[in-house]
């Protein structure tokens, strides 16, 4: 049987640097150490970069139903491909967060039955 392959698009945490006085002085910069304390959704899959809360969805529900039914899945970060690759996604019509099985593909985060449907089991 094949791998499932989940579709999901990280965004880097920003990094903060000021070129001048004024900008060092900026609000934004005097709060840039509780600034980006919100972003706890750090993958540990995806290194230094968070996803959304339904790309995070997605990833624990295909991660937790491939662990119960010894499955693979392999992560596919759209955040990280280059431009060729994310053009033949736009042509097949995926967006993230999406899973695909073979030809079947599924947008959006899935529940058990969704996966089970997707990979052609009837339980």
């Amino acid at each position: 049987m094949g791998k499932l392959k989940v579709y999901v698009c990280s965004l880097g945490i920003p990094t903060v640097d000021f070129v001048d006085k004024e900008g060092a002085m900026h609000a934004c910069a005097q709060a840039q150490k509780t600034a980006f304390e919100g972003l706890t959704r750090i993958s540990g899959i995806l290194g230094n970069r968070y996803l959304s809360d339904e790309d995070r969805e997605t990833l624990k529900n295909v991660e937790d139903f491939c662990n119960r039914n010894g499955l693979e899945f392999e992560v596919i970060d759209v955040g990280t491909i280059n431009w060729v690759e994310k053009l033949q996604m736009k042509l097949r019509r995926i967006k993230t967060p999406a899973v695909s099985y073979e030809k079947k593909i599924f947008l959006g985060a899935p529940n058990d039955e969704d996966l089970k449907r997707i990979l052609g089991i009837n339980k």
